[in-house]
């Protein structure tokens, strides 16, 4: 099942993808689908691992843990240490039993609570930052993220078109509104911040991707 409503591009890039993620991940997604636990689309997995090759991250933060697909793909590609942010204890268990399960939960830190209570609180740079969490605080998540960034670090954010809302492709109806009114704003500060060079790709429900200058 998808969470998301993707178009005709989506759908043709989903044809010509092969499955191209670490042994056993699959078995994740499947868990993920069958919890009713959103995660990344199958492309954005895709980039998501691309990027994780390329950069070599020493340190990684992941808003937005779920059952731990998209930090096993992290860390499965790299040999580095995931600091990992959500508030669901139900499905951090589930995520917990998965990073044992594939060997790499001496690299892992679960920091369990609101993202925007936790977010502040931490200190350090991470060379790369994942934000999978509610779209509607991405604006509210981006100077502290800005912060934790050493210059040449990565960060991707994903579902920043919200299903070709963002784009007019599709009506915003009222109820989501709000969430779509607060992801204009978080879409113009990651585009026109000085200490960002960010490209939106679309790709999955759409990610912003950017380098700190």
């Amino acid at each position: 099942m998808s969470f998301y409503e993707y178009g005709q591009t989506e759908e043709y890039l989903l044809q010509l993808l092969n499955n191209g993620q670490p042994p056993g991940v699959e078995e994740v997604k499947a868990q993920a689908e069958k919890f009713g636990a959103p995660i990344v689309s199958d492309t954005g997995a895709q980039l998501l691992k691309a990027l994780t090759l390329a950069l070599r991250p020493n340190r990684i933060l992941e808003i937005g843990t779920a059952i731990g697909y998209s930090g096993l793909i992290m860390l499965l590609n790299s040999q580095a240490h995931l600091y990992t942010v959500d508030f669901d204890e139900v499905a951090l268990e589930k995520a917990r039993r998965n990073f044992k399960k594939y060997g790499v939960s001496d690299r892992v830190r679960i920091l369990s609570g609101d993202a925007s209570d936790v977010i502040p609180m931490i200190e350090g740079e991470f060379d790369m930052i994942f934000l999978d969490g509610p779209k509607g605080r991405y604006y509210e998540f981006l100077p502290y993220l800005i912060n934790l960034l050493p210059k040449g670090g990565l960060l991707l954010c994903d579902n920043v078109l919200y299903s070709e809302r963002m784009s007019g492709g599709r009506e915003v109806p009222k109820s989501k509104k709000t969430i779509a009114d607060r992801l204009a704003i978080f879409m113009r500060d990651v585009t026109s911040s000085p200490k960002l060079v960010t490209s939106i790709l679309p790709v999955g429900d759409g990610m912003s991707l950017s380098i700190k200058v």
